[in-house]
Formats: structure tokens, C-alpha cells, sequence
């Protein structure tokens, strides 16, 4: 039923004729609903979340972000609150490739809180790091693809870590309005997201 849903969805997206811009460099508030599925796991866990990020350029190759994820996590019958707030500094280098298909990689470092009632996407709360890798694949003004992973761990305990790949299709409407659908895995916590996002640019 998922796989469907976010399947028709993505038909929908890249068959509206449209045009846009990139992700990075840009002003971008974000406002999106993301479902967890945990069913490989030892559990059978699901949980639904509010995603809600805003990034900014800090300079012509850099950009600065913030993110707020809350949600509950179902555990057998009994849910559990969590929510994550942080911040990423992203460099981000020259693109490269021709008008069909543009590479633009980054990289960063981002720090954060995690409190979760029970422990879902790490073993404890507290401050957490982050290192990030990835690229951004610009195939028109409209189309991007991300593609990308964050290791994370928590200040207190260096060897409480996750590792997370993350990809995602962004389609623009206008200079303005765009949507993307997102996924993640989590591994050591045995997590899939499925995320639909809107957003909203400005400059």
C-alpha cells in the first residue's frame, strides 16, 4: 500500500509540466510528512513524523540548514514521542557536466539534539555530530536527484553512532512552489522513511 501511494505520487510529480531550480544555494523552507516502518526489525514498529527544515545560502559555495523532525513511533500497541532538532553547514563545489545532467557534490558537519521516549534512532538522548556526504544531480531547471548519507553519533558516547542513506526527487512547479519525495534508511536502527515534502523558495 505504500510502495503505491508513493508511486502515484511520483508519476503525478514528474508529469506536470513545470520549471524551477536546484537545492542548494538557495532559500528553502520545507514543511513535509514522513512515515517510518520498522517491520524488518525485532519489532514490528510504524511511526508517523513532521519534518519541517529551512536552508539558506551562507555564501556562494556553502549553505547553512536547520530541521525539526516530531512524530510518535508505534511500539507493539504503544507509542512513543520523539523529535530531533538540528543544524547542518553544507560546502557545496562547482557543478560539473553539461545541460542533460549536472553533478554538484557536497559535504558538511551538523550538530543536534535527539529525545526520544523510547530509543528509535539512537540507544540515548542527548547532544548528537553529524558528517554528511552527497551530491545533488541536476537533470533540468525543474528535476533534481539527491543522493546522499550522514553518520551521527551522540557527544556523550562516540560509540553510539547510526549510519543513514538518504536520496530524493524534487520537482519545481515555478521559481517558488516544488515537492519532493524522499526515503531513508537507518541501519543500525532497521528503519525505512518515506517522506513527501513541500516546499517553498524565495529570492
Amino acid at each position: 500500500m505504500k510502495s503505491t501511494l508513493y508511486l502515484a505520487l511520483l508519476c503525478i510529480t514528474i508529469t506536470t509540466s513545470l520549471s524551477g531550480k536546484a537545492r542548494l544555494g538557495e532559500y528553502i523552507l520545507g514543511f513535509g510528512y514522513s512515515m517510518a516502518d520498522g517491520s524488518e526489525g525485532t519489532d514490528n514498529r510504524e511511526g508517523d513524523f513532521l519534518r519541517i527544515s529551512a536552508s539558506s545560502p551562507n555564501d556562494a559555495n556553502s549553505d547553512l540548514s536547520v530541521y525539526l523532525d516530531y512524530g510518535t513511533m508505534n511500539f507493539g500497541g504503544q507509542d512513543a514521542s520523539s523529535w530531533n532538532l538540528g543544524a547542518d553547514y553544507l560546502a557545496h563545489f562547482q557543478g560539473v557536466g553539461g545541460r542533460s545532467l549536472r553533478l554538484r557534490p557536497y559535504l558538511g558537519a551538523g550538530v543536534g539534539f535527539i529525545d526520544d521516549e523510547r530509543p528509535i534512532k539512537l540507544g540515548d538522548d542527548g547532544f548528537t555530530w553529524s558528517l554528511l556526504l552527497g551530491t545533488e544531480l541536476q537533470f533540468t531547471n525543474s528535476l533534481s536527484l539527491h543522493l546522499g548519507g550522514r553518520f551521527l553519533g551522540l557527544w556523550s558516547e562516540f560509540g553510539e553512532n547510526e549510519f543513514t542513506v538518504d536520496t530524493g526527487i524534487t520537482w519545481w512547479f515555478d521559481a517558488i512552489h516544488g515537492v519532493s519525495l524522499e526515503y531513508q534508511r537507518a541501519f543500525e536502527a532497521e528503519l525505512h522513511y518515506f517522506t513527501l515534502k513541500y516546499l517553498y523558495s524565495w529570492q
